[in-house]
Parts: C-alpha cells; structure tokens; sequence
C-alpha cells in the first residue's frame, strides 16, 4: 500500500491477499461446519476501498472488493440452503486510526473522518445484534457512492478524486514487509 500497482512486488500482492482474504476464507471454511450445527455470526471487514478505491492501494482495494464479494456470496447461500442460525455481516469503514495508515490525512472530515477503533468495534457490535448484511462506516458516507453507478468511469475517476480517492499520497510505512 501507498505505491502504484506497477511498483507492488509479487510478495506484497500475495501478503495482502492472503492476509485480507484468505484468512477470513480459510477460517469461515474451518467454522462453517460448526456454525450450521449450532449457529454463528460471520463478521467480515472489508473497507470502503471495497466499494470504491483510491490510488496507490490496487491490491489492498482488489483484497477488499473481494471480502464484500465473499460476504455476499456467503449470505446467498444461506439463504439457498434456508439457513437461519448463521449470519454473515460485512463491515464497510473508512480509515480507522490503527497506525496502519499513518500521516493519512482525510479531505473531507466531516464527511469522510479518520475513525477511532473503538467506536468501529462499537458498531460491528451494534451490527451483529440487529443482524445487518452490511454496514458502511460513517453511514454519512453512503449517499457519496450513490453516483459512481450514474456516471461514466471517466467523469466517475475525477468526482472520487474530489471526493479524497488519493488519500494514500501522505501514507507513510511504518515498517519494513
């Protein structure tokens, strides 16, 4: 994170998917059998890069893409097999302040806020117990996606510009891969 997607090694694009993908997946593999049994909640986080992604972050937003495409998936299949004990709720935040992304600065706070973790597990807390599909943190956020599917990509690429898709330009790696 925080190159361009030419710069990426082959190593880091595999960490990054195999750490925001393939451990959620490998794990729900593990804890499905059990779940079916007796129940359970599945609680993915993907990002808001997972609905619309910056520059400088093509393998973590791919990662990302992926959690919600696989926590989708996941509840239509539920609902195929009429499963009712499991539940599956994807986590949508922005930004949350965990160090991993240091020096990034939000261009509209108000709207878009750097979030605490605290208040992001607070949420996935509140989500679970009402057994929403999917939460968008802040929910502020959500009518600013709205227009991604009205426009071409070209106008769509300049409005989530405006709107901070560059984010990354102030990342800073805390430590080495």
């Amino acid at each position: 994170m925080g190159k361009l997607f030419s710069e990426e090694t082959e190593e880091e694009m595999e960490k990054v998917i195999k750490v925001n993908l393939l451990g959620p997946m490998y794990l729900q593999k593990m804890v499905l059998p059990d779940m079916f049994r007796y129940s359970g909640h599945i609680v993915n986080v993907s990002s808001l890069a997972g609905i619309t992604p910056g520059s400088k972050m093509a393998s973590y937003a791919a990662s990302k893409f992926a959690v919600r495409g696989l926590s989708q998936s996941l509840q239509l299949e539920l609902d195929l097999l009429n499963t009712h004990n499991v539940k599956v709720t994807c986590v949508l935040p922005h930004v949350t302040k965990t160090g991993l992304f240091n020096n990034v600065k939000a261009k509209w706070p108000l709207f878009f806020p750097l979030l605490e973790p605290d208040w992001v597990a607070d949420q996935i807390l509140v989500a679970t117990k009402e057994e929403r599909d999917q939460v968008v943190l802040p929910k502020m956020a959500l009518p600013f996606f709205l227009p991604e599917h009205l426009m071409s990509l070209k106008v769509w690429r300049a409005y989530s510009q405006l709107m901070g898709s560059d984010l990354m330009d102030t990342f800073v790696k805390i430590r080495p891969e």
